[in-house]
């Protein structure tokens, strides 16, 4: 079983989870271009904020304040911050890559790619 991650931002109580992006361990979050750069991107733009990777099977809250139960409670903005970034010029998005036969609609990954980051 591998270990899954989102990016946690505790101080605005919103998470990246990643969804629908071909990317869950932290590994593969970390090595993947696309996902890579939307945590370099989403820490630049929170820069003052609590922002750190909570995993979905260990026991980590790496926050002062809070804990993994409150996560419940965090918006969930992997589709918002995409979504900047597709108006940025910077993701371009070529559709969808994958969907499961039994649940097409909400299962599924997106095929993305990095056009190019901001200098």
């Amino acid at each position: 079983m591998t270990v899954g991650y989102s990016l946690v931002n505790n101080t605005k109580k919103e998470q990246i989870i990643f969804l629908h992006l071909p990317v869950n361990t932290m590994g593969e979050i970390l090595s993947n271009p696309l996902s890579a750069y939307i945590v370099k991107w989403y820490k630049a733009q929170n820069h003052n904020d609590n922002v750190d990777f909570v995993s979905d099977t260990y026991d980590d809250w790496p926050f002062i304040n809070g804990s993994r139960s409150d996560l419940k409670h965090y918006k969930e903005v992997t589709n918002k911050v995409v979504d900047s970034l597709i108006a940025q010029g910077i993701i371009l998005d070529k559709g969808i890559v994958w969907r499961d036969d039994d649940d097409p609609d909400t299962v599924f990954i997106r095929d993305l790619s990095l056009v190019s980051a901001p200098k």
